[in-house]
């Protein structure tokens, strides 16, 4: 072949390549067009509309990024919105006198409890007591240290710090209380509460309690408890890995215990005498301070909580509480109010001895005077048995003369119609000693000196019962002696007298109380304004750092040209601050029933307030989630009308389109199909 035939060959070759291509390269085009839908990706196939088209892709743009802002804020707000709705409606509910009775209702007194019931025994007026706390009221009585032998100083301590004693002798008259005898409480929160007691037995030392509460404010407490924990968890809400109200703190839960006050304990020495060998131990988070009272101490329990008190302080390392004493009560409170002590107390009271009196018996009966009889008087005779004796213990002879079924011996004189009708009527003598601290120091330890200092009292008896007694120095057997003989008129009535005797072991048995005193009411002062505000008492941050300007920022997203909107709520709100002080004024109107009115009407009225503080804030997060829906759908609309103006510019005509490809596809499919049947030859054919 030559060579001109060859070159012209490899140029309809390469012309044919040519074809190829090019037929290729529009049905890429058209292709793409199809796909995209637009003329072109390439700015400079729109000519003079390409600035145009670049103004409305920026316009899209940021409309796109206002809705994607808008995106991000408004579930933000819409969950602020229901915890509002939630938070307005527990305002709004409680003001309800369902929630938040008027009034505190009744309080319930149980039953004394009496440890000894022969050596005390009491009952409780309630409709004469006014009570003012939720309180287990202790009642001790100790021999007096002041009056006669008889009188008791009773003690009654509502656990609470509060605390009084009055002198009281159930042989004298009692004074005009009303009926029974008053106890007006002095200290603690229960301080004037005035218990009316009657006492059916008072005779030896020994110990009474009872409890008191208000059942219906009580529940109340409950329930605004229960609130509060709602409000806590409504206020620590989370969105996301965001807490709602913890303004720029997002990962740092807001707020802590709404109730949260400082620890406030009372540790109370029931009574006011201790003796030796008690043993006092006050536990404090399972830490423990003892005491054992010591022969030479002072036997009181002002001392010994003095003492308990001394060691607590001195604790190594520091307790993170401050302690004191006075009047027989330790008070323990907590220096931070987020922190929480556990209190434990116990007594270990030195052994009692049991003391007893045998029962008497006659050891010489009374016989006829001379020269009938031998004139014999008649002899009982008794003693006091025990190693020793106990402060407290008392012992009672009973000398009765008569017949007490027929006190004024009528039946005994007409079973005896000759009998003259001198009998004297029936006469009990009742004579008692009480075992007293001064006469224990100064030596009465056992019984034979009890017994001497029984027959001084019996001395002193008025009426001059008709029987003598033996004199001091006969040890602890006693003998008493009737005044007269057998009467010759009654021959019939040998007995001249019966006694009976007694010993009620009175006990000192020292208790001990603890008791977490109730919350008190916050003080209602408006505080300086500054900037940034102090945290409140219920952030979770308010201990370590007072002030925290992150606690107030809120969130603030743009939404517009030239528009920001600042959105969301904080913990520290006033009107939140409003709501957890309407919560903790009830919560202190119930714990304090005593005060109960007071208190519960500023709960009203801060609660009313806070209702209408917390619909202000609402309304603010309503109107935000509003304008964010309105700005939502007018960037929408906006969008789909830039969206349609840059069609205009960048769109086809589906079906030209499609039209066109098809064509060119069968054109570049038969052109394929003529090469291949006439060109089976490769550049290297052409060459050769």
């Amino acid at each position: 072949m030559s060579s001109v035939t060859q070159v012209s060959s490899y140029a309809k070759y390469l012309g044919l390549v040519r074809n190829l291509t090019n037929g290729q390269n529009k049905v890429d085009t058209l292709s793409e067009q199809l796909t995209t839908g637009k003329k072109s990706t390439d700015l400079n196939a729109y000519g003079a509309e390409t600035q145009k088209l670049l103004a409305l892709r920026a316009e899209l743009t940021q409309r796109e990024s206002y809705i994607q802002n808008i995106n991000t804020a408004s579930p933000r707000v819409k969950a602020t919105d229901t915890v509002l709705n939630s938070l307005e409606k527990l305002a709004t509910d409680w003001q309800s006198s369902n929630l938040m009775p008027f009034e505190p209702g009744p309080a319930s007194v149980t039953s004394p409890f009496n440890s000894n019931p022969d050596a005390l025994k009491l009952t409780v007026n309630s409709d004469k007591s006014t009570f003012t706390q939720n309180a287990r009221y202790t009642v001790t009585s100790i021999p007096s240290k002041d009056g006669v032998n008889g009188s008791f100083d009773v003690t009654v301590t509502d656990g609470l710090g509060g605390k009084t004693t009055r002198t009281i002798n159930l042989k004298t008259v009692p004074p005009s209380d009303g009926g029974g005898y008053n106890f007006k409480i002095d200290g603690g929160p229960g301080e004037g509460a005035v218990l009316n007691l009657s006492f059916d037995q008072l005779t030896a030392a020994s110990s009474s309690t009872f409890n008191v509460s208000w059942p219906q404010a009580n529940d109340m407490r409950d329930r605004v408890e229960g609130a509060l924990r709602d409000i806590q968890q409504l206020l620590n809400e989370q969105f996301g890995d965001r807490y709602l109200f913890a303004g720029s703190r997002y990962g740092t839960e807001p707020v802590g215990d709404l109730l949260a006050q400082p620890q406030s304990t009372r540790v109370t020495l029931n009574g006011s005498m201790v003796n030796a060998d008690d043993y006092f131990e006050v536990s404090i988070d399972g830490k423990p301070f003892g005491y054992q009272v010591q022969p030479g101490d002072p036997k009181t329990v002002t001392f010994v909580a003095n003492t308990l008190n001394s060691l607590i302080q001195s604790a190594n390392p520091k307790l993170p509480i401050i302690a004191s004493a006075a009047n027989g009560v330790i008070s323990l409170i907590s220096e931070d109010p987020s922190q929480k002590f556990d209190v434990q107390a116990r007594v270990q009271n030195s052994m009692s001895i049991d003391n007893s009196m045998t029962a008497p018996t006659t050891t010489q009966a009374a016989t006829l005077p001379a020269p009938a009889g031998t004139g014999l008087k008649q002899i009982d005779s008794f003693a006091l048995t025990g190693d020793g004796v106990d402060i407290g213990d008392t012992y009672e002879i009973n000398v009765v003369v008569g017949d007490p079924d027929d006190p004024f011996n009528r039946k005994y004189y007409s079973e005896h119609p000759d009998e003259p009708e001198d009998l004297p009527p029936y006469q009990q003598y009742t004579v008692r000693y009480t075992v007293t601290e001064k006469d224990y120091n100064n030596g009465v330890t056992d019984v034979s000196k009890v017994a001497d200092m029984l027959r001084a009292e019996f001395s002193k008896t008025s009426p001059v019962p008709p029987v003598t007694i033996d004199p001091a120095g006969n040890g602890s057997t006693i003998q008493l002696t009737s005044n007269s003989t057998m009467d010759p008129n009654h021959p019939s009535r040998v007995q001249q007298f019966t006694t009976s005797v007694r010993a009620v072991n009175g006990q000192i048995d020292n208790t001990i109380s603890v008791a977490t005193l109730p919350s008190q009411a916050d003080a209602l002062t408006d505080l300086p304004y500054v900037d940034p505000p102090d945290l409140p008492f219920y952030d979770s941050e308010y201990m370590s750092n007072r002030k925290n300007s992150k606690a107030w920022d809120k969130a603030a997203v743009t939404i517009d040209d030239g528009q920001n909107l600042t959105y969301g709520v904080t913990s520290d709100d006033r009107a939140f601050q409003k709501l957890v002080a309407a919560f903790r004024m009830a919560h202190v109107a119930a714990s304090n029933p005593g005060k109960y009115e007071e208190y519960i009407t500023k709960s009203r009225e801060l609660m009313a307030q806070a209702k209408d503080e917390v619909r202000s804030v609402h309304s603010k997060v309503a109107s935000d989630l509003a304008t964010l829906e309105e700005k939502k759908t007018a960037h929408t609309t906006a969008s789909a009308t830039v969206v349609e103006r840059i069609a205009g510019i960048e769109g086809i005509d589906e079906t030209e389109v499609a039209a066109r490809l098809r064509t060119s596809m069968n054109a570049l499919e038969a052109a394929y199909t003529v090469a291949g049947q006439r060109q089976k030859l490769s550049l290297l054919n052409y060459i050769a």
